[in-house]
């Protein structure tokens, strides 16, 4: 049976691991944490006045308004899960929104 102590390594080894992960998603992002958390904002805001239509077209507006790249991000956006707008909202969101927070 392994020590506290070990126990202790194994876990920030873990942690080590995961961090480097993280960083790694994030700087291959076609995205900024930034712009990321701005979508998630409008998209809430939205989203709550005119609902969903299952479509990204809350989400190619505010990616358009904003000069990012949509032939990118939103192939990117439907991989992590946001085939539409809620989704991106609802998915997306709960993969990245720990990173959001610490970084923004």
């Amino acid at each position: 049976m392994a020590s506290k102590e070990e126990k202790k390594r194994r876990a920030a080894l873990v942690q080590a691991i995961v961090d480097e992960e993280t960083k790694r998603a994030i700087e291959e992002m076609p995205i900024s944490l930034k712009d990321l958390g701005a979508l998630f904002d409008e998209l809430d805001e939205k989203i709550g006045e005119f609902g969903c239509d299952h479509t990204t077209k809350l989400t190619s507006l505010f990616l358009t308004q904003r000069n990012l790249n949509t032939d990118l991000i939103l192939p990117w956006l439907a991989n992590s899960g946001g085939h539409c707008d809620c989704e991106v909202l609802a998915n997306v969101e709960e993969s990245w929104e720990n990173e959001i927070s610490k970084n923004t």
